[in-house]
């Protein structure tokens, strides 16, 4: 069973206690979605994608993205 992580670096707001990257920079989301996007269509041939079970979106504030960028 594998599982891939996709870091989701958009935030609300900084914390003090967070040592993860992160940004408060919500005009950067569409660019960040399309380079995602564009990344994972370059490795659809891997042969490692046929194992992948799980998905784990994480990072900043995940839910941040709508509902259409999450689909893409």
């Amino acid at each position: 069973m594998k599982g891939v992580y996709i870091h989701i670096p958009f935030c609300k707001q900084a914390c003090r206690y967070c040592d993860f990257y992160f940004t408060i920079n919500m005009k950067l989301i569409e660019g960040f979605t399309a380079a995602l996007e564009k990344e994972i269509l370059s490795r659809a041939e891997e042969p490692f994608k046929s194992n992948i079970s799980t998905i784990y979106l994480g990072g900043g504030t995940p839910s941040v993205l709508s509902v259409a960028q999450l689909k893409s």
